[in-house]
């Protein structure tokens, strides 16, 4: 028996990103953070339904590569990409800290496989900056822009109905 979802609200809250300005905490836009690989992408969390602690799937025969296989939520059949591949990386098996994002995309969920789900973080709007040129391929994929967290962590924001998009760009 599959363990219960994680929810929004079990999850650490990460503050403001520095710098963002005194009176930021409670303005600007809140979004999930998790790791693929060495990264650390964030995504709206008002697009997120739920987050599932992994789980095996079962694959698709000749599916789009990015389509790591499709699961039951509750009787509802949902395709599950894994974010990994998505972004053109190495995908290596899941392990106990790999979770599922279940996404909007339109009106159907679409699960994302992500390595960890990191916390929740509120930013204020002009906290991320657009793609730099020269990386225009990774738009493509679902880059919307990049935060300075401060130190050497860079944020990579996703634009969630071009990331969910697989069939386009992968």
């Amino acid at each position: 028996m599959p363990l219960p979802p994680i929810t929004i609200d079990d999850l650490p809250l990460g503050g403001v990103v520095p710098g963002s300005g005194p009176g930021a905490a409670g303005t600007g836009e809140q979004l999930l953070s998790f790791r693929l690989g060495a990264e650390i992408f964030i995504i709206p969390i008002e697009t997120i339904v739920e987050i599932l602690r992994w789980r095996p799937v079962t694959p698709v025969p000749h599916a789009h590569p990015v389509v790591h296989g499709v699961l039951s939520l509750r009787g509802r059949i949902i395709t599950v990409l894994d974010g990994r591949r998505r972004l053109g990386m190495e995908a290596p098996a899941p392990d106990a800290t790999s979770r599922i994002i279940v996404m909007r995309d339109g009106d159907e969920p679409v699960g994302v496989l992500v390595d960890e789900v990191r916390d929740v973080l509120r930013l204020p709007a002009d906290a991320v900056q657009p793609v730099p040129p020269g990386v225009g391929a990774a738009a493509e994929r679902g880059i919307a822009g990049v935060c300075d967290r401060g130190g050497d962590e860079l944020l990579v924001r996703l634009d969630p109905s071009r990331f969910l998009a697989c069939d386009e760009g992968a």
